[in-house]
């Protein structure tokens, strides 16, 4: 008799702990990749999409130092007229004009209306059940200060903080074009 009065005990303590086992997949990341750089090229790009089950953000990026110094999240803007950056909410305020160092080439019509900078974001956010595009001229990981150029086939790891879900470690392959 005392063996059907645990039985119900231990259930439901496992169903919570059941529904925990998928935090590895609280953010889904596909086709991820970085394009290739020039020889002499300090900076390179990484792109993905990202969809999260529960609102979240990605708030870090990371890649091992033999790839380069540092990672950051970025977002390519328009300038306002004064040259200086549009406030876009969650970025530390500080702009940064990198060209189109991510690869980008741009049309005339948006060299009528103004450039386009290049910014560090403190956060990305995930709403639920949307993807989030990570892509040439939008959301983009910035590579700085590589220690060698990216070439094709080469691959690398790169973890994503995520404000919520645990980190993540994926692999990223190097590209002329997404995959």
């Amino acid at each position: 008799m005392n063996r059907l009065r645990v039985l119900p005990a231990l259930a439901l303590i496992a169903a919570p702990l059941a529904a925990c086992g998928g935090d590895d997949e609280a953010v889904t990341v596909a086709g991820q990749w970085a394009r290739t750089s020039p020889a002499m090229a300090s900076m390179g790009a990484a792109y993905m999409t990202l969809t999260a089950s529960d609102d979240d953000a990605l708030v870090g990026v990371s890649v091992p130092a033999a790839i380069a110094a540092s990672a950051e999240i970025h977002e390519m803007v328009m300038a306002d007229m004064d040259g200086e950056s549009m406030d876009h909410g969650s970025m530390d305020g500080e702009s940064m004009d990198h060209g189109s160092m991510d690869g980008d080439s741009m049309d005339g019509d948006s060299m009528d209306t103004g450039a386009m900078v290049m910014q560090q974001i403190m956060s990305l956010d995930l709403p639920a059940g949307e993807t989030v595009e990570l892509k040439p001229g939008g959301y983009h990981v910035m590579l700085i200060d590589l220690a060698a150029p990216l070439e094709i086939g080469q691959t690398f790891d790169l973890t994503l903080d995520f404000e919520i879900a645990p980190d993540r470690v994926v692999t990223v392959e190097v590209r002329d074009d997404a995959p």
